[in-house]
């Protein structure tokens, strides 16, 4: 059972972690993540280790410029994990978008894993004139 101090310093580890792809700053990766965190990516790359998460953070922030990683809402779930909805906003050689989940799950007040799954950003309703 997490108190709510716990909750409070989970959240904002979380926070920081977002906020440090619009900084580019990753020096505090080993404060948030455990040695055997577990991170598989919206598109299906994973990495197993803190060490395969650093080679993977090193080498995409030199090619990518984080825009915006909006977190839109954040709910810790009886199942012992944070569910993060958030938009992302880079620039590769484009700028794109997408709309995504987090499933977060924390152990010794760092994470252990990540989760994530994306859809478009842009939205349409094909029904909308024939009902």
């Amino acid at each position: 059972m997490h108190t709510t101090e716990q909750l409070f310093a989970e959240e904002k580890i979380i926070r920081e972690y977002f906020n440090s792809w619009l900084e580019s700053d990753f020096s505090r990766l080993d404060n948030w993540f455990s040695q055997d965190v577990y991170y598989r990516e919206c598109y299906g790359a994973t990495y197993e280790g803190l060490n395969e998460l650093k080679a993977y953070i090193n080498s995409k922030s030199k090619e990518q410029t984080v825009l915006k990683w909006d977190i839109l809402s954040m709910a810790y779930t009886s199942s012992n994990q944070f569910v993060v909805t958030w938009f992302f906003d880079a620039k590769e050689k484009q700028e794109y978008c997408f709309d995504g989940v987090s499933l977060i799950a924390f152990s010794d007040n760092k994470i252990k894993s990540i989760v994530e799954y994306s859809t478009k950003h842009e939205t349409y309703r094909p029904y909308k004139d024939k009902v």
